[in-house]
């Protein structure tokens, strides 16, 4: 049995984000690894239970969407 952990960046994120497939992307890893802050937050909004539309919203008044 092996120990599944996934790498994730702020670019997949988004487009994951964007194309209501967040759950796909973060799968059933056992850890992730988050290569910056804004992909991190993503995620937290996320396992808060946070709609696709709701997080969209929170990014873009924060203005930290690119």
């Amino acid at each position: 049995m092996g120990f599944n952990k996934r790498y994730i960046n702020y670019q997949n994120t988004i487009t994951a984000l964007q194309s209501n497939k967040l759950k796909d992307y973060y799968g059933k890893s056992d850890a992730f690894i988050f290569d910056d802050e804004r992909s991190a937050k993503v995620y937290n909004l996320f396992v808060e239970g946070k709609t696709t539309d709701e997080i969209l919203k929170l990014l873009n008044s924060e203005k930290i969407l690119d």
